[in-house]
């Protein structure tokens, strides 16, 4: 039903889109949109709605876009960060790089500039005029103070007494906020992502799979009778094991798939553009390398549950329900097993 409503509000906006003056404005509106708001579901919901506005053909065209953007150079925020990184008390240097970076970027430039210099979001154009609010800012108060003033010093001051944008802030070393925001979405026992992570990686990996119509798979893996061996080797072997599930884990998926520890010996794989067949193989090579790895003398094994999009639902909780259910058939059949969940029956 859901492919069906789709065709139809398609076809109503082919009737529409007659009436734009031309597909130049929509492909504009298209151009604005920036890297970040193609591939982080974060900022998707700019891009939906110009998405709704475009007829089939500009749909296909700007899918296309996004495909080559994810593949394209790397993110503007690592590059800014590697800048200020780089010779970080050289300020000269490091604005003639920013100049260099902007000419070279599209209006986004400056929106990411201010995420790794304040974490703060600005519009496009509105974080253009701060920049060059504050580099003119920088030379008047040189004027002033007849001395030397790095343009961090005039952007915050900038910020706090002139614009009044910051209240109360807390100046931190960018890496520090990098060891953070790393810490606040990583288990720091196995090294893999966490339980918050995982949740707001679903929905974000469901709203791509939504818009660009490709699959997603889903495993939760669970350790067979892993109570029993806390209690029989230690809490010590026990930690030794889930680190190593967690190495093993990174060694045989991809990098664009996302490893999660869900919660006590459980494990949640989100598998972006993979199908369910895809997803099974990668599920089963994990399980047997399991059941031959040796942990230090000790041999375990593990259950999995698969589920994927839009194969057993069309929404996160739908697919993750399905998975959970495939994983406690696998426990009831005897463990040390792999079980696709069953297909949803149609209407």
């Amino acid at each position: 039903m859901a492919e069906e409503d789709l065709e139809r509000q398609l076809h109503q906006k082919e009737d529409e889109i007659q009436r734009l003056k031309t597909l130049l404005g929509a492909y504009e509106k298209v151009n604005d949109l920036s890297r970040r708001e193609l591939v982080d579901a974060d900022q998707t919901i700019q891009a939906q709605e110009i998405q709704a506005e475009l007829s089939r053909s500009e749909i296909m065209g700007l899918q296309s876009q996004v495909k080559e953007l994810e593949s394209g150079q790397a993110d503007l925020v690592d590059l800014i960060r590697q800048i200020l990184d780089e010779d970080p008390l050289s300020e000269d240097r490091i604005l003639r790089k920013f100049d260099e970076l902007r000419q070279k970027s599209n209006n986004e430039f400056y929106v990411d500039l201010f995420r790794v210099l304040l974490h703060h979001r600005f519009e496009p154009a509105v974080a253009a005029d701060h920049w060059k609010e504050i580099l003119q800012h920088c030379k008047d108060l040189e004027n002033k103070l007849r001395r030397s003033v790095g343009f961090r010093v005039a952007m915050l001051d900038y910020f706090i007494n002139l614009n009044k944008i910051l209240r109360n802030p807390i100046v931190i070393e960018i890496s520090v906020v990098d060891e953070m925001m790393k810490n606040s979405m990583t288990d720091e026992l196995t090294m893999l992502y966490n339980r918050r992570y995982f949740d707001r990686c679903l929905r974000r990996e469901m709203k791509r799979a939504e818009r660009h119509q490709v699959t997603v798979g889903l495993l939760i893996l669970d350790l067979d009778n892993f109570k029993a061996i806390n209690d029989t080797y230690g809490h010590s072997t026990g930690d030794m094991i889930m680190r190593r599930m967690g190495q093993i884990l990174k060694i045989l998926l991809r990098q664009e798939d996302y490893p999660c520890r869900f919660g006590g010996e459980e494990f949640a794989v989100i598998l972006p553009h993979t199908s369910l067949e895809q997803a099974a193989l990668v599920a089963e090579r994990f399980r047997a390398a399991i059941e031959k790895e040796d942990f230090g003398g000790v041999r375990i094994t593990c259950s999995g549950g698969l589920a994927a999009y839009p194969d057993h639902g069309s929404s996160g909780s739908d697919i993750f329900e399905q998975a959970d259910r495939a994983l406690y058939e696998a426990k009831k059949a005897g463990k040390n097993r792999i079980v696709l969940a069953e297909p949803l029956q149609s209407s």
